[in-house]
């Protein structure tokens, strides 16, 4: 009567087990790690929404906000925004040298750079959950010295609706725009994978930058080599979620795999 494994049964069995882990191991910790990015993608506009709202209460709509000028856009993210924010550390001056602000990120072109460079904003907070904030003024951050150009081709260039936010008029209006990294200085610091582009509209709203435009608008600047600028707006408009295979006729597969 046989007492017990053989030693060839039991390596046989390992190898199995071996095999099983390496294929499924993997994509557990995919589906965690893209479960997780789009969770903190919808607290993140959940915050932001809320903050600006609040805003609004007490400073007024944003189109009396000072956003002429650099000390105005300041003075909007330290003395408006960020009192309504559970923020942990404020980055000093426009950005601060701690290394919780100041580090490097990587582009969906593979670049790798200084977020202060990639994201020039006037102040920049580290908030209790772990995420980064950096905002900038709606000029600044389509700046005719981006890859952006200005030829006025909304189908080929990187620019949404925008005008002086004072003067009022169109709610789609882009005002400003939050960068956002959800898990703080922690790795893989990219753009499309925790790195993320809201836009505060003239509405009052915050919405994930370039959710205003149309489809063709959100595909060019969310894939390999792009500015990745609209890679928020396109897991929302896929209902939240992420297509790597298989994709609609008006979809291009993602860019990045969490």
């Amino acid at each position: 009567m046989k007492k017990g494994f053989t030693l060839v049964e039991v390596v046989l069995t390992l190898s199995i087990i071996g095999v099983i882990a390496a294929t499924t191991i993997p994509t557990m910790i995919h589906y965690t790690n893209k479960k997780a990015t789009i969770e903190q993608l919808k607290k993140s506009a959940a915050t932001l929404n809320q903050a600006i709202y609040n805003a609004t209460i007490t400073n007024g709509e944003l189109n009396t906000w000072s956003w002429q000028t650099d000390d105005g856009i300041f003075n909007i993210m330290q003395n408006v925004i960020t009192p309504r924010l559970n923020v942990g550390y404020m980055c000093s001056g426009s950005t601060g040298t701690n290394s919780h602000c100041v580090y490097k990120i990587q582009t969906l072109g593979g670049n790798e750079e200084d977020i202060d460079k990639a994201f020039i904003a006037k102040t920049r907070v580290l908030l209790n959950d772990g995420s980064l904030v950096a905002f900038t003024d709606a000029s600044s951050f389509l700046s005719p010295d981006s890859s952006e150009g200005d030829d006025g081709d909304d189908d080929s260039i990187d620019k949404p609706t925008n005008s002086v936010c004072n003067w009022g008029g169109n709610p789609k209006t882009l005002c400003g725009v939050f960068m956002v990294d959800v898990n703080g200085n922690k790795k893989p610091n990219m753009v499309g994978k925790d790195i993320f582009y809201y836009g505060v509209y003239l509405s009052g709203t915050v919405l994930p930058y370039g959710a205003n435009e149309g489809d063709e608008f959100i595909e060019q600047n969310c894939t390999t080599g792009s500015s990745g600028t609209t890679c928020a707006a396109k897991i929302t408009r896929n209902g939240w979620d992420v297509c790597y295979s298989n994709c609609g006729d008006n979809e291009s597969p993602y860019p990045v795999r969490f």
